[in-house]
């Protein structure tokens, strides 16, 4: 059986000429500054039925450079039995275009997977006729296991665990049992690298290309209201691949695509300390030259473990941290302290590793005074690398039912401002709201932003930065250009 993943462009009129891109990984946005992400998940699912027996295809349309007018007739051209589209909120209408694009087709089948359509089920293929399933949960398996049944030509297909499927008869949608979870990482292979160009793909954040992502858990055990992927594709039971397979991934990156640096785009990579020292023991005998970048918790650092991440080539850790209000981590059931934020942060610096510290406002309970505390809050951490994100409202999220319940979500049906950086979907004017309109949100993320890289004391911790290496230098001067680039176009 041929399967075609498609990764469709950023909107209907994108050209490869185009100021944007999609950037960002769970929570995906435009992008000024030519940043490009691939689908860990995706390429993990593409292996799997590779190895299978399954022919596999890949499309990127931003990393190829393939407008959608130039879209639909490579996917013709293909002929493949089956489209797969990881739908994003804020490129839904292209995912959708493409589907019915292909609608005369029937010979061409198309599903949805990924966390957007995991919480909608039945109400996401019922709004597109031309698509005959969507997956719930992780699809690795139950895409595996789709293509298998359909391959036989029997119809029970349809009858896979975690399918939203439409009756070819009746019409109806109709979800098949509960969601999917794959209990054991280390089974899977070695996701498809080799259907991507890894050189095409570019953060600002990167030190050294090529670049890879990869991901060695699922799930969270904590219960933040905003997190989209523990509510939805992931769950909250956490999984994790052994500190040996995770080595071994990095070391079949490193010797087969010439990669320099991985980051790692986990939920929470140090929940299991000793599989952290024991993946930091394997890198430094394995004596890679390779750089990687987790995503952790604050509150689970210590500058024991961060020394030992330090010495087996972390260079960068990025904190989720939200907010400088005690009271609003707490009602965003963060389950941490403003003084975890603080420690962390000189922790890393001290052990030597970058620190990217990541910043919410607009949350249900903010202030203006508790937005303004937050940003100089960040401001005085002085971390090399910080963002300032929008509390986005995602189907399957706490966040969401609270906004919609208190009608404080302004979005409509326009999924594409649900992007988490520079529109707010939510506006707080009503009464028993904070006050905070749609517009004062997004200034204060802008503002933030714009003030946190000009500031003399951040600049010049930058410029000291920037001779460490020729690494740090190139990185510094792409960072740069990068700002220039948001500032000229109006982003900042």
């Amino acid at each position: 059986m041929k399967i075609l993943f498609v990764d469709t462009p950023p909107s209907l009129d994108w050209s490869p000429d185009s100021h944007f891109t999609k950037g960002g990984r769970r929570f995906p946005a435009l992008s000024v500054t030519g940043e490009i992400t691939y689908s860990y998940l995706n390429l993990q699912a593409a292996a799997i039925l590779r190895e299978a027996g399954h022919e596999v295809h890949y499309i990127d349309c931003q990393a190829e450079e393939v407008p959608f007018d130039a879209l639909v007739p490579k996917v013709l051209a293909l002929a493949p039995d089956l489209v797969v589209l990881y739908v994003e909120q804020i490129k839904i209408q292209v995912d959708r275009a493409l589907a019915d694009a292909l609608a005369d087709r029937p010979e061409i089948r198309v599903g949805y997977v990924g966390p957007f359509v995991t919480p909608l089920g039945a109400s996401v293929v019922s709004d597109t006729p031309s698509v005959d399933f969507a997956i719930r949960g992780e699809y690795d398996e139950a895409l595996h296991e789709v293509c298998d049944r359909m391959e036989k030509g029997s119809d029970d297909w349809r009858q896979v665990e975690g399918l939203a499927v439409r009756d070819p008869e009746t019409g109806e949608v109709v979800e098949v049992g509960g969601l999917r979870h794959v209990a054991e990482l280390d089974a899977l292979p070695f996701p498809a690298y080799d259907l991507v160009d890894l050189t095409r793909y570019h953060e600002s954040v990167f030190r050294r290309t090529p670049a890879a992502t990869m991901i060695t858990s699922r799930g969270c055990p904590y219960q933040c209201i905003y997190c989209w992927f523990p509510q939805t594709i992931y769950g909250h039971k956490w999984r994790a691949q052994s500190a040996e397979r995770v080595v071994a991934e990095m070391k079949h990156l490193y010797e087969e695509y010439g990669v320099r640096e991985i980051r790692v785009d986990d939920d929470i990579f140090e929940l299991n300390r000793a599989r952290v020292l024991r993946i930091c023991e394997l890198l430094v005998e394995a004596g890679l030259d390779l750089t990687w970048a987790p995503q952790c918790r604050p509150d689970r650092m210590d500058l024991e473990l961060l020394r030992e991440m330090k010495r087996a080539g972390c260079s960068r850790i990025l904190y989720g941290c939200e907010s400088a209000s005690q009271e609003i981590l707490d009602k965003m059931r963060k389950n941490g302290k403003v003084e975890d934020i603080a420690n962390a942060t000189k922790w890393t610096k001290e052990a030597g590793i970058d620190v990217h510290n990541c910043f919410i406002v607009g949350f249900p309970w903010d202030t203006r005074d508790t937005v303004e505390r937050t940003i100089e809050y960040a401001y005085s951490l002085n971390a090399e690398f910080c963002q300032f994100g929008i509390a986005t409202p995602l189907p399957g999220t706490r966040l969401m039912e609270l906004v919609e319940k208190e009608g404080h979500l302004v979005s409509g049906e326009d999924w594409s401002q649900h992007d988490g950086f520079s529109k707010a979907a939510v506006s707080y004017e009503r009464k028993g709201g904070n006050g905070l309109t749609q517009k004062d949100i997004e200034r204060y993320a802008t503002d933030a932003y714009r003030r946190y890289y000009l500031r003399p004391r951040y600049v010049g911790m930058m410029l000291k930065r920037a001779f460490r290496s020729r690494d740090d230098l190139a990185q510094t001067w792409r960072l740069g250009k990068a700002f220039l680039r948001r500032k000229a176009l109006g982003w900042i």
